[in-house]
């Protein structure tokens, strides 16, 4: 009699077919990886756009009821009895709002109640950068150290209100305006749809006398996020930015800051950090 003939059966993968499986399996995660960090960075830009923009509509509000004028450049800290601005002065370039310092700061930052914006918008997590570094030099010592500059100063976003770091021999190549838009009428800026009235630390140098010249990235830093030579970092010296009319964009501001260091702050087609002064 005449066996019939059976093809094999398989009960499940061979080595070589589940080597396979993996690899395959290994290349679609590696293709999928970046462009899932993609989508991860750039939900954090549109969060700091979206937060730029509400504290615009803020500044805005707050112009109103002052004369149609920019918040100043420094505050008057409250009272502790009478919750009156007559105690020391405080800078707001780098607390215009958001939460309270941490203590230690308390000297060199406005409390958040005396903060320009606090009436217009409330400390919140819209003066937070989720992609925030921190800056160990301000405010010019490394003894406050953090991850962020919202955790230690209370907020993430500075106000272009007039002071710029320079590097010695360096400076601005057109006679500069005395201070910058702290305190001057709405129609002060030359052109408002250009003219960069918040930024985050990326877009410029900072520096003091005990550390020297800094420079930052926090939007797709890899690696270190404060550097002492623009030219030897990565070209990743991104900000989100709003501008005196009211928009904002996510520019990258590295071919101002590592072209010529010297002068990071003249006048390009997309941003005017200052007004140069009259003839």
């Amino acid at each position: 009699m005449r066996v019939p003939l059976h093809s094999r059966s398989s009960a499940g993968f061979t080595l070589i077919e589940l080597l396979v499986v993996i690899a395959i399996i290994g290349i679609l995660a590696s293709m999928l990886l970046p462009s899932l960090a993609g989508a991860k960075e750039r939900a954090h830009v549109a969060t700091c756009i979206n937060n730029l923009r509400q504290m615009g509509i803020a500044m805005r509000v707050y112009m109103e009821d002052h004369d149609s004028r920019f918040p100043p450049t420094e505050v008057r800290e409250l009272d502790p009895s009478t919750r009156q601005p007559t105690g020391p002065t405080r800078s707001v370039q780098f607390a215009l709002g958001g939460q309270q310092p941490i203590p230690a700061l308390l000297e060199v930052y406005p409390s958040a109640e005396a903060r320009p914006l606090y009436s217009y918008m409330a400390p919140s997590a819209v003066y937070k950068c989720p992609r925030d570094k921190g800056q160990p030099i301000l405010p010019c010592t490394s003894a406050h150290q953090s991850p962020s500059n919202y955790e230690t100063v209370g907020c993430s976003y500075h106000y272009n209100s007039g002071s710029l770091t320079t590097l010695s021999g360096g400076g601005f190549r057109l006679p500069r305006a005395n201070g910058g838009l702290a305190g001057q009428s709405d129609d002060w800026a030359p052109n408002p749809a250009l003219f960069i009235l918040l930024h985050e630390p990326p877009a410029r140098i900072y520096g003091c006398v005990d550390t020297g010249p800094r420079w930052y990235q926090w939007h797709m830093a890899k690696g270190s996020t404060e550097f002492t030579d623009p030219q030897r970092a990565p070209r990743e010296f991104r900000s989100p930015t709003a501008f005196v009319d009211g928009h904002v964009k996510f520019h990258n501001f590295t071919s101002s800051l590592a072209t010529d260091p010297l002068y990071p702050y003249e006048a390009t087609k997309e941003w005017i950090w200052y007004k140069p002064s009259s003839p």
